[in-house]
């Protein structure tokens, strides 16, 4: 059969130039850098149909790999419903773990081995809990779930990058003691991990001969998403395609997961790896407007890790992307609301952020709008974050001054040094009817600092009591020194300023804990929603592979987006590495919409002003001019 002509008539797909020869080409190695809408699904799953259709590979001579569940699912859905009335034998499919987790199991069978227990998946947040009484019997602190997540990354990015864990730069101190005795419960419980999953499946790849003949029989090894890819899943990869073709799709501009120990500096590098490697270029955007394509261009091409290319369209020019200053993070809410109005029943809209909180505040805005929206995530870490806790703990403390138990959970967060026998102290007397702050006068009556300190925390829990929300959280944060505690703890502080904004126009604490029941119920729902019935709120990393008609991408502040890390990074030791990641975060971002974006940015962020992300200036000029302080 002419299987172009086929794809063109029966299809009705037609092929560019560049995915033709995507489609042909042959060689040991290949790239091909596919630009955001470039149709790269498309052409992965022609490619995959063309070699059997035309007799060059039987269906069990292709493998195909991505990095996502979600990609993985989509080529295998997208191939069988354009060529499964054609190609009847099964053509494999998979993400990078699933096939390794396949190859455990087949060596535990070959072997008569059990395979242990795989930790993440079914159970949520198994991994975390671990975790947390791992680093609290290391340091005797209590870990966030943020704090936990970057500790868990870091474990991650070691096993990826293979590299010793004394020799990675944690924020952590006992990061290194942490590693061991995580290895070792996981070794004394019979457990893995996923990354466990890519490790062992390394070893057995490498050292069992037989094996690794098996799995590396076939002819042709497809990766999509290959930007994505770490370091050891590129060695398992190399070892299954030694004997056949490799061919590699993705985007060194799209690169986004380095915290999980991705490395597009293989693809970047892939012709001193191999010399004779062959790279391709779909440069041909048909999802994005003219000035979108334009404007995204210009922002990347200044970047400086990555392959050159330019990306057109032959779309309309479109309008221009829009920039708007607001006031503060609840002008910030009030314009998004504006801005998707109705239209969410005409277009397809998505608002985009950094920081996986800042869709919160504006789920109940919507709720009360009667707007369908879609999250991706389910939050369940933020409802039950102690922060949360701890305000709620103040406003009933405020409310009976007699609980003892209430003033353990937080005596030691408002700023005064209470040491632990003042607890022992309160429990050894009959404190049902006694305000707890005034039997400790009694016990400090000779300490003028201590007095001093009960005499602020007496005059704030009376003002809290008198309060409405959005005034006691100000009292709790400033008066009772929460905000000292809370600076202390990484993203405490993101948690508050988000409830802060949840508590905005409740009259009452019961009132706002009603408010935040609410919107965890309606987040759950639309957990279970479909994401192409409804205005879509997810963060930048996981608006990666969708796009809609109308993106918002909101909270761009300087320090927050690029991150103060980054800038830091890239000024004092001109490592670009990360600022430069951050860059292409926010180009996968304005690269999901079709014809209309928007950035917002608040002038002031907790009541301090705030600079507009630099992101903005750069992908904007030279369409606006900008203050002279911007950088």
């Amino acid at each position: 059969m002419d299987f172009f002509k086929y794809l063109e008539d029966d299809l009705n797909i037609s092929l560019n130039k560049q995915q033709m020869e995507a489609l042909k080409v042959s060689g040991k190695k290949v790239v091909l850098e596919a630009c955001p809408g470039s149709g790269k699904t498309t052409t992965l799953v022609s490619r995959n149909a063309y070699l059997i259709l035309s007799g060059i590979a039987e269906p069990s001579d292709i493998l195909t790999l991505s990095f996502s569940r979600a990609s993985a699912r989509d080529m295998e859905k997208r191939f069988y419903s354009l060529f499964g009335s054609l190609i009847h034998s099964p053509v494999h499919f998979s993400t990078i773990h699933s096939f390794c987790y396949g190859l455990l199991k087949y060596c535990a069978k070959k072997y008569i081995l059990h395979v242990p227990e795989l930790l993440e998946g079914k159970q949520d947040g198994r991994k975390l809990k671990i975790l947390r009484n791992i680093c609290f019997s290391t340091s005797n602190e209590y870990l966030s779930d943020d704090a936990l997540e970057e500790i868990s990354n870091g474990i991650s990015l070691v096993k990826n990058k293979l590299i010793p864990p004394q020799n990675y730069k944690s924020e952590y101190r006992d990061f290194p003691l942490i590693f061991e005795k995580y290895e070792r419960y996981k070794n004394t419980n019979n457990l893995i991990d996923f990354d466990d999953i890519l490790s062992l499946a390394y070893s057995v790849l490498k050292s069992d001969e037989s094996i690794c003949a098996g799995y590396a029989a076939r002819k042709f090894v497809h990766v999509d998403e290959a930007q994505d890819v770490s370091l050891i899943q590129h060695k398992i990869i190399e070892l299954l395609s030694k004997n056949g073709s490799l061919f590699m799709v993705g985007d060194t501009d799209q690169s986004i997961y380095g915290f999980r120990g991705a490395d597009p500096e293989y693809i970047v590098n892939i012709k001193k790896i191999y010399p004779d490697a062959k790279i391709i270029k779909l440069e041909i955007n048909y999802r994005s407007t003219g000035c979108i394509v334009e404007m995204s261009n210009n922002f990347i091409m200044r970047n400086a890790y990555r392959h050159p290319k330019r990306m057109e369209t032959f779309n309309e020019k479109g309008k221009y992307p829009e920039y708007i200053a607001v006031k503060d993070s609840k002008a910030q809410v009030s314009k998004v609301i504006k801005l998707l109005a109705d239209e969410y029943k005409k277009k397809t809209a998505a608002v985009l952020y950094r920081n996986n909180l800042s869709g919160i505040p504006l789920v109940y805005e919507l709720i009360k709008n009667g707007t369908p929206f879609y999250m991706r995530d389910n939050y369940s870490s933020f409802f039950r974050h102690p922060v949360i806790a701890d305000v709620f703990n103040f406003f009933h403390f405020s409310q009976s001054p007699e609980d003892i138990e209430c003033f353990k959970k937080i005596y030691y967060k408002m700023g005064a040094p209470f040491p632990k026998t003042c607890i022992s102290y309160l429990e050894s007397i009959d404190g049902r009817y006694r305000n707890i702050i005034i039997s400790l006068f009694d016990v400090y009556w000779k300490n003028s600092y201590m007095q001093e300190h009960l005499f602020r925390i007496k005059k704030a829990m009376k003002k809290i009591r008198r309060s409405k929300p959005s005034k006691a959280f100000e009292i709790i944060m400033n008066d009772l020194s929460y905000g000292e505690y809370i600076k202390r703890n990484a993203g405490f502080s993101t948690v508050f300023s988000t409830l802060k904004q949840l508590a905005d126009g409740a009259k009452t604490m019961p009132e706002l804990k009603k408010r935040l029941m609410i919107v965890k119920k309606e987040i759950e729902r639309s957990y279970r929603m479909s994401s192409d019935a409804a205005v879509c709120l997810l963060t930048l990393h996981g608006s990666k592979g969708l796009e809609f008609d109308k993106v918002i991408l909101i909270d761009l502040i300087d320090g927050h987006f690029p991150s103060e890390k980054s800038l830091d990074n890239a000024a004092a030791a001109g490592k670009r590495m990360l600022y430069e990641e951050e860059a292409r975060l926010f180009y996968v971002g304005v690269t999901r919409a079709r014809s209309e974006v928007y950035l917002i940015a608040p002038e002031k962020l907790d009541g301090k002003a705030v600079n507009p992300s630099r992101f903005i200036k750069r992908f904007l000029d030279p369409v606006c001019s900008f203050p002279a302080h911007w950088n």
